[in-house]
């Protein structure tokens, strides 16, 4: 039994940890948004956002997604502990990350006219994004050190330098912003960047590797897997970027622009509640499945126990998000967002669903099986917009909601499919008892906010809420001894 207990120890420390981060970085940016707002005003935030934004398109493109497709070899070569082998992968990394970066440089140099002209109408901002291509230097170096402390699992020191980074950029910031106003924008984010790459240099140095020597021609060599899998993720990440658009349009075209704020609006409240799981997910979990993906049962268990602990965290998450959507659109939005409502509330439901289609999705990532993971990654997205598209245009927004969790179970029903005839693996009976116990109280939620009148409704949901909050209580503590959790902090 101990076994199991320290590898799902081990889960739930790296979610508490990043979960943390996040809303930290959460509350840097509200601070940051709001000294912006008064500082430099509504023009002067435009003007902040329309440069990131062209940064964001050429840093997508040019990265090549070599940042997060190099996880993987440098988590397998610190599993190694092959010496030889993780400062070879680094080094490799080292000079891919530095051709990335000269790439995005030349790119926004060359593509700076149409940028400006695309963002402003004219070519007024072209000086402007020239100098900006200097950040792609500070932010695929950091990059690459974040890549480094996340592939050999150093938790501690990237959950720090995230924080410090975030605390950083802001003092680098807003001084910038009050002495020169607008004019402090571009110079603020050279400055910004060029911090967190001093901040991430500091953690870099508490990881040491001798330099060897690696040849050109090996670099190459070497470096090709990490290229070929990281364009697959840029595809995947245009794609997705491309499938929300497509939606919205539609939304826009066929419905009101009413409708998409309303959507937009609903989307971040949901994304926003449970980005700390997905976050957590993404920056813990790939690294770890892909150190042991070449043992069958090793990565087959921890696929197993990444999922009962996604469920058990979103039960209790989620129960909390259904019961709470109309005072969290009246705190975050306003009242006149309350017609959002029921898309938050349905969609809800597909929450779940969507965390066991990640946590299938980085299997066949971690496996190095570009081809697949890319053509699953286009039928996925195909079907959710394709459902999204229909249900908009019989039911409105509420619609958006259903057809999520209706695409997300196929989705997951496709996912099991292809695991099981390519890598024979299905989910255990504790994750699908999870599944049904968190879907049937957020079901019976639902059913009480529809068909009871009010105050019987705040009776019942409050039961519902204690016993599904106890269930997953009793589900965590049977996994990870809640005692041995408060010891550790008495400790402290």
């Amino acid at each position: 039994m101990s076994q199991p207990k320290t590898s799902y120890g081990s889960i739930m420390k790296a979610t508490s940890i990043f979960g943390g981060v996040q809303v930290f970085n959460i509350l840097i940016t509200l601070v940051r948004s709001k000294a912006v707002a008064l500082l430099i005003g509504t023009a002067g935030m435009g003007l902040n956002g329309l440069l990131l934004s062209g940064l964001n398109l050429i840093r997508t493109i040019t990265s090549l997604g070599i940042s997060e497709s190099a996880v993987k070899d440098i988590s397998k070569a610190h599993s190694s502990n092959d010496q030889v082998h993780i400062r070879t992968t680094f080094q490799v990394f080292k000079r891919l990350i530095w051709l990335t970066a000269l790439l995005g440089i030349i790119a926004t140099i060359i593509f700076s006219p149409l940028l400006s002209k695309f963002a402003f109408g004219d070519t007024s901002k072209t000086t402007s994004f020239i100098w900006l291509s200097v950040t792609f230097v500070f932010g695929a170096l950091s990059g690459g050190i974040y890549t480094l402390l996340r592939g050999t699992r150093q938790l501690k020191y990237l959950a720090q330098a995230n924080i410090f980074g975030g605390i950083v950029g802001l003092v680098v910031a807003l001084p910038l912003f009050y002495f020169y106003g607008i004019d402090g924008v571009v110079p603020a984010i050279i400055l910004t960047a060029f911090a967190n790459y001093l901040v991430s240099l500091y953690f870099k140095s508490k990881i040491h590797f001798e330099p060897i020597v690696v040849s050109w021609q090996e670099t190459f060599q070497l470096g090709k897997p990490i290229v070929q899998l990281g364009l697959s993720l840029t595809l995947i990440s245009i794609l997705a970027s491309g499938v929300a658009f497509a939606l919205i349009a539609f939304i826009s075209k066929t419905g009101t622009l009413s409708d998409v704020g309303l959507y937009s609006a609903g989307n971040a409240i949901v994304d926003g509640y449970v980005g700390m799981v997905f976050t957590a997910m993404a920056t813990d979990y790939f690294p770890r499945l892909a150190g042991v993906i070449n043992d069958d049962s090793k990565w087959k268990k921890l696929v197993n126990e990444q999922a009962e602990l996604v469920l058990i965290i979103l039960g209790v998450v989620l129960i909390l998000l259904l019961t709470t959507t109309p005072l969290l659109i009246r705190i975050l939005l306003s009242k006149e967002f309350m017609a959002s409502q029921n898309f938050i509330q349905f969609a809800v439901l597909a929450i779940p669903l969507k965390g066991l289609v990640w946590v299938l999705g980085y299997v066949i990532l971690a496996q190095g099986n570009n081809k697949l993971f890319l053509t699953v990654e286009i039928i996925a997205n195909l079907i959710v917009l394709g459902f999204n598209m229909v249900f908009y245009h019989y039911y409105g927004l509420t619609g958006l909601g259903i057809s999520l969790s209706l695409s997300y179970f196929i989705s997951v029903l496709f996912m099991l499919f292809i695991l099981k005839k390519k890598y024979d693996f299905q989910f255990s009976i504790g994750v699908f008892k999870l599944l049904m116990i968190s879907t049937v109280s957020l079901v019976l939620c639902l059913c009480c906010i529809f068909f009871l009148a009010y105050p019987y409704v705040y009776f019942v949901e409050g039961i519902l809420v204690l016993m599904t909050i106890s269930f997953f209580i009793y589900e965590f503590n049977h996994r990870i001894s809640l005692k041995s959790i408060v010891d550790k902090f008495k400790k402290r």
